[in-house]
């Protein structure tokens, strides 16, 4: 068994932060102390992984690094990267029919967006940081780096969102999705996919959000149902599901599976077909079956879990809602960050304009 670095995160992850230097451990300990979420820690372990397996491809220690090889490890990744995980698979024995896991290397080629360029920024940045405040390292090679390099323009995009069209046919895709398949009943995951969609529309939450949902996380009082989200930083808010996305939510919990599931995830309020905690690659790819369902036009065919946060986003600025309002609802620590949906708003002004012609 692997050596456990900590039993408050999962074995994959702690499978990469045993292989990273002690002081980078002690890094990750301050942040499980500071109260991180799980999925921040992945997040700043995935982007440590890609640094120090640079490195030792270039048989570099950390008081090495000098802003030189930072600015290569950038350039190494500025096209896409190809990263490894650790999966665990379930085999079984051909003669004797026992089953046992094991964990194997996938490798991933993955797209280096430009947000995912900030993050890795902003990870070694937070690291360096660290390691000059506890000696360390006497100098600071990432400040350096960025205090010699050019800044990049910042482009701001303006959000992809549904319409209302677009929404309502993608939720009316579960139905005819399952439809095709011929089956004499409903299954449960059907239940399960059009109340996980029915969420993002009614909350707008983070899909790292969605899949942290435990039974408990659900209160309701007749009628009424709340929905109790820990979103980053371990803020909780609490919003109202409006009927449509309650009556989905229950249906769901009348189907959701009783017996035989993972002992771990007893209490996870969405389940995968293994009857575990749904993960957020299987909330993407069963939101992928049913976006090619909907025939989606070209702008919204490539529509993920957080554009459909920015859907409610849009929606709720064109009827009018207030801006703080949003911000509470999304769970944005800054208003800046909600103001980005203004700009759809005024796009949308502009082609209603156009249209007067």
């Amino acid at each position: 068994m692997a050596e456990v670095f900590s039993r408050r995160l999962p074995e994959n992850i702690n499978r990469i932060i045993v292989a990273f230097p002690e002081d980078v451990q002690e890094f990750f300990h301050e942040m499980i102390s500071a109260d991180r979420s799980p999925q921040t820690i992945a997040n700043y372990a995935y982007d440590f992984s890609l640094f120090f397996d640079f490195l030792a491809s270039r048989n570099l220690e950390l008081e090495d690094i000098t802003p030189k090889e930072i600015k290569r490890f950038f350039r190494h990744i500025e096209n896409g990267y190809e990263r490894t995980i650790q999966v665990q698979i379930t085999k079984k024995d051909p003669v004797t029919g026992e089953t046992r896991k094991e964990w194997v290397e996938r490798k991933h080629f993955r797209e280096n967006s430009r947000s995912g360029k900030r993050r890795k920024r902003a990870s070694l940045r937070s690291l360096f940081r660290y390691l000059l405040k506890t000696d360390v390292l006497d100098r600071d090679p990432m400040q350096e780096y960025e205090d010699a390099s050019l800044r990049s323009r910042h482009q701001q995009k303006v959000p992809v969102f549904l319409t209302r069209e677009e929404a309502m046919r993608l939720i009316d895709a579960v139905s005819t999705y399952h439809n095709k398949q011929k089956r004499r009943t409903q299954t449960w995951y059907e239940y399960r996919d059009r109340s996980i969609l029915l969420l993002f529309l009614n909350t707008g939450m983070r899909v790292s959000e969605l899949v942290g949902l435990n039974l408990n996380s659900i209160q309701h009082d007749g009628d009424t149902a709340r929905v109790i989200i820990l979103g980053k930083g371990g803020k909780e808010r609490m919003l109202k599901l409006n009927r449509p996305a309650w009556e989905a939510l229950h249906g769901y919990l009348e189907q959701r599976p009783r017996n035989g599931l993972q002992t771990e995830h007893q209490e996870a309020l969405f389940l995968n077909k293994n009857r575990g905690r749904i993960s957020r690659k299987g909330v993407y790819e069963a939101l992928q079956k049913y976006v090619r369902e909907a025939n989606l036009p070209p702008k919204a065919a490539n529509i993920s879990p957080h554009k459909l946060r920015h859907t409610l986003a849009t929606r709720l600025l064109s009827n009018g809602e207030n801006l703080r309002v949003v911000q509470e609802i999304l769970g944005h620590s800054s208003i800046q960050t909600t103001q980005i949906y203004t700009h759809v708003i005024n796009s949308e002004k502009d082609g209603a304009l156009d249209r007067l012609e």
